[in-house]
Formats: structure tokens, sequence, C-alpha cells
């Protein structure tokens, strides 16, 4: 089979296929279409020496790989942007709810934090804070939710006042 005749082919075949695995995941039709462009130059390689394998399972295995490396690099290209060291300064809507959250004292910011930051397990929270039994951590929880709850009605604040 012609080279141009085979690459159409495995286009017409293959391609759905990562396309959708790639979409899934979070990337564009271009993307799509870079990675499997860049899966058709490997398998094709390999295609010219002894093959003895599944085409479509090797290029949708190249094609895995090459997607989970591209994510890996752009994440790890994001990160770098911001100095480790240096925190991004908050927006004034994030100081709003830093402000009400502090409201409700440090000791309820600090139990929020770890519930819904930190996503730790009430055993955990419940040692580190002293409290007797995993309910009254959740009881203590739902009181500094409340004070919070009640310092937005207080201030008639509404969904949009922390949002710029």
């Amino acid at each position: 089979m012609e080279r141009k005749e085979l690459i159409k082919q495995w286009y017409i075949s293959y391609f759905p296929k990562v396309a959708s695995f790639i979409a899934k995941r979070g990337g564009t039709l271009d993307d799509a279409r870079d990675i499997f462009q860049e899966g058709l130059i490997v398998l094709y390689e390999k295609r010219n020496t002894a093959f003895h394998t599944n085409e479509e399972a090797y290029l949708f295995g190249v094609c895995k790989n090459l997607w989970f490396k591209h994510s890996t690099d752009q994440a790890r290209f994001q990160n770098a942007t911001i100095d480790p060291g240096e925190e991004p300064e908050p927006t004034v809507a994030e100081n709003r709810l830093l402000q009400l959250l502090d409201s409700a004292g440090k000791k309820c910011m600090q139990l929020l934090q770890r519930f819904y930051y930190d996503n730790e397990k009430t055993e955990t929270i419940r040692e580190e804070f002293g409290f007797s039994t995993n309910h009254s951590t959740a009881v203590q929880k739902y009181k500094c939710l409340e004070k919070v709850r009640e310092t937005v009605k207080q201030n008639s604040l509404s969904y949009e006042s922390f949002f710029e």
C-alpha cells in the first residue's frame, strides 16, 4: 500500500479514538492532531522495522504516552511561572472572603481550612484540635460555618459580593 493511502487509512480508522481520549482529558482538537501526527511518525518508523503487533493498539499507546508527557510538561511550565517561595497576592474578592472567614475566629478558620482546603479526615482534625468525638468535631465545623453565614446575613452580602 502506498504511504499516502496508508496514512489516510490510519487517520480515518484511529484518529477518532485518540481525539476522544485527549478531549476527555482537557485537550483541544489541535492538541489531538499534533499528538496523533507525532504518533503516526513513530508508528510509521516502527512499521518499517520488524513490527509484529496490533497497529491500532501500538499507535494509541504511543499517543496516550505523548499526551501524558505533553500534559505534564504543560503543568510544569505553568508552575514554573510562579516563584515557589512567592505566594501570589490575593485579589480583592479573596481578601473579602478571608476577612469573612477571619471574622469567625482563628480557630474556626483553621478548622474550616483543615476540612475544606487540606481535605483532612475528621479523625485527624479531632485529634489535632482535641475534640472528644468525631461527632463533636462535625458539630464544631457546623458552628463555624454558621458564624460565617450569620456574618454574611448581617452584612447583607450576596454571592456576587465576592467577585470583582
